[in-house]
This record gives C-alpha cells, sequence and structure tokens, in this order.
C-alpha cells in the first residue's frame, strides 16, 4: 500500500483536499441537500492541512510530517520578503482601485467596504484589520495544500513557471463551488479569474522559493490579500466590474516581470527551487 501511495501521492492527496473542502463548500452553497453548522465550516481550509499531513505520514513518515511544520517557523528570510508578503496584494488591489477611478472618471467607494456586511460591527475599520488578519491566518490552511504539499511535487517534475502554472488552474478549479448559480456573467468572472490565479501562483511560488519554503510567509501572503480583498472596494469574484478586470491585468503584469527577472526554472535567482520526491 505504502509504495501506491507513494507513487500517486500528488493526485491522491489532491483527491483528499478536494473531498474534504468541497462536501463543506458545496453544502453550504445548496448543492448538497445539507448543511453544515458554522463550527464546522469555519474548518474548510483546514482541509489541506489534514489531507497535506495525512498523506506526507503515510507515504514519507514522521520526520517527514515535522519537517513539514516545521516549515511554518521560516522567518529569517530578509525583511524585502516581508515586505512582499505584507504589502505586495495590498498595494496592487489599491491600485486597481484607483485605476479603475481614473479611468471611469468615477470617485473610488470606500465608504462601504464587504467587511461591513461580513462583521457587522459598529468600530472603526483599522480596529478590524488586525483581528481580520489574524482570522484568515488561523482558518485558511490553503498554503499548507497549495504550496506545501503540490508545488514542491510538481517542482521535482518540471520547472517553477510550469508548475506553478499547474498549481494555478487547479487552484481556481477548487474553487468552482463559489461560482454555481452565478449564470453566465460568472462563467465570464471565472475567465477572469483563472488567469488572476495562473498569475497569482507564479508569484506565490516566487515567494515560496526564495524564502526556502517558507509556510508563514506564503501563509501571510495569502491574508493579507483576502484581507485587503475584504477591506479595499475590490470586486474581484463578482460579475462585471472594470476594476476586476485591471486587478487580473496588474497580476499578469507582476508574474511577467517576476518570470523575467528570476527565470522560469527556479523563479529565483539565488535559491533553488522546493521539490518533494
Amino acid at each position: 500500500m505504502k509504495p501506491f501511495l507513494k507513487r500517486h501521492s500528488l493526485v491522491i492527496g489532491l483527491i483528499l483536499m478536494f473531498l474534504y473542502t468541497w462536501t463543506i463548500d458545496l453544502s453550504n452553497s445548496g448543492v448538497l441537500p445539507f448543511q453544515f453548522p458554522f463550527a464546522i465550516y469555519i474548518t474548510l481550509g483546514w482541509g489541506f492541512i489534514f489531507a497535506s499531513l495525512l498523506m506526507t505520514w503515510l507515504t514519507l513518515g514522521r520526520d517527514a510530517v515535522i519537517a513539514l511544520l516545521k516549515r511554518f517557523l521560516i522567518w529569517r528570510v530578509g525583511w524585502t520578503w516581508w515586505m512582499i508578503a505584507l504589502l505586495l496584494s495590498p498595494v496592487l488591489q489599491l491600485a486597481s482601485v484607483f485605476l479603475t477611478s481614473w479611468l471611469t472618471r468615477v470617485p473610488a467607494d470606500f465608504s462601504h467596504p464587504m467587511i461591513r456586511d461580513v462583521v457587522p460591527l459598529d468600530a472603526p475599520l483599522l480596529a478590524l484589520v488586525v483581528p481580520w488578519l489574524v482570522f484568515e491566518i488561523l482558518t485558511n490552511g490553503e498554503e499548507m495544500g497549495w504550496r506545501g504539499y503540490v508545488l514542491p511535487r510538481l517542482q521535482a517534475k518540471y520547472n517553477a513557471l510550469i508548475a506553478s502554472l499547474i498549481v494555478g488552474v487547479i487552484w481556481s478549479v477548487w474553487h468552482l463551488p463559489k461560482f454555481f448559480g452565478t449564470g453566465l456573467s460568472g462563467e465570464r468572472s471565472f475567465v477572469w479569474f483563472t488567469i488572476a490565479h495562473l498569475a497569482l501562483a507564479v508569484l506565490y511560488t516566487w515567494l515560496y522559493n526564495n524564502t526556502r519554503g517558507s509556510l508563514l510567509l506564503v501563509t501571510l501572503f495569502h491574508a493579507t490579500a483576502n484581507t485587503a480583498g475584504i477591506f479595499l472596494p475590490v470586486s474581484f469574484a463578482v460579475p462585471g466590474g472594470i476594476e476586476q478586470n485591471i486587478l487580473v491585468v496588474l497580476y499578469v503584469i507582476a508574474a511577467f516581470v517576476v518570470t523575467i527577472i528570476a527565470g522560469a526554472k527556479n523563479l529565483s535567482r539565488t535559491e533553488e527551487k522546493q521539490v518533494q520526491e
């Protein structure tokens, strides 16, 4: 059994990730005839952690599980990478807002960001940023799956760019339940969504490889992106809206620049790509 699991570890790991997370997501989207309580729903992102740790233990043993978890302790990576993890996504999202305002000649409306609907508290926005960021870090386990488990196995077979694009496609497809019932405009939005995730996957691999596989930094990168998206007037996954398209273009430009500068082989000029046989 162990040789079989190891030989097909990537596919089996992905099946387990999708099985856990899609079951919860589809039930709460009304597609399945039952619904999980909120206490179960917030563990959706942990499905990536459960599947990654289980498959790592079954195929590589306890020491590999410990090594994978220790990637969350890699923090001595240089201040530049910390700045990228913290600021790159918010800066690109804010740029898309202002570019939209400039192109449409309509002032950007910061009066009612999505956070006001998600957390109906009468509190200053700035007071909610850090709590929401911590919530994102604690509940979103995607990076254990996408970068901690899937990416190193793909990078063992392909260069960093190709591996990133494959992750980007899988990552985008994983979000499909969130688009069910949106109609034709939702389908067009999903095309842009996929392009965005192809570009984003390149940026994540660039950060991951250059920080020697720091799950801490890519988790923070993901959390700041989600936090910025809920505090800024960016209707990223909502059909329509020119700011959605502008943001995708900015992601693509950033990924293109990174690939040219860092190189497709490792997406790094100083570090080797992170691999797992």
